[in-house]
């Protein structure tokens, strides 16, 4: 039975692994292989995870089955106070399983309260578009050359949150 719990630190190695699959599975042809190696380094380092896990700012859901991680989400605050999901990502095994489904209901609980929540794609996922599209994401803008994602297009997305 899959259940969904806050990561912590001696979690960072698995969470890392997962999230740079999940990235390089994604995002393999969008970059030639320096830059992906570069954005995967960027996020998703063993020392990163740490970092994340121990900051209040940044809230990191893992899904397990069975004791295992099979999914994770990872929200956090700007500096103006504005919520942003910045990364959702499961196996491949739990795709159409619901598995995302509980992770993006657990992260929007966690911002319950707050206005809106918002998250940036990159551009060409159209897999992702749609599924927050889903839960009532829209495209409030576009960036051609995105710098924070290695020059590549994105899209940004926000919704508002209903109050619990």
């Amino acid at each position: 039975m899959v259940h969904i719990r806050a990561m912590k630190p001696a979690d960072a190695e698995v969470v890392s692994k997962l999230y740079e699959e999940s990235w390089r599975r994604t995002y393999g042809n969008n970059f030639d292989a320096q830059t992906l190696d570069t954005e995967v380094a960027k996020r998703f380092s063993v020392e990163i995870q740490k970092s994340e896990a121990n900051d209040p700012d940044i809230i990191t859901l893992l899904a397990e089955d069975d004791g295992t991680v099979v999914g994770a989400s990872m929200s956090k605050m700007d500096d103006r106070h504005q919520a942003w999901i910045d990364r959702l990502h499961i196996l491949p095994g739990y795709f159409g399983s619901g598995l995302a489904n509980n992770l993006m209901q657990a992260t929007l609980a966690k911002h319950s309260g707050l206005q809106s929540i918002a998250l940036k794609v990159l551009g060409g996922n159209e897999r992702a578009i749609a599924f927050y599209e889903k839960y009532g994401f829209t495209i409030t803008e576009t960036i051609e050359n995105d710098a924070n994602v290695g020059g590549a297009a994105s899209v940004v997305m926000s919704r508002t949150i209903s109050r619990s």
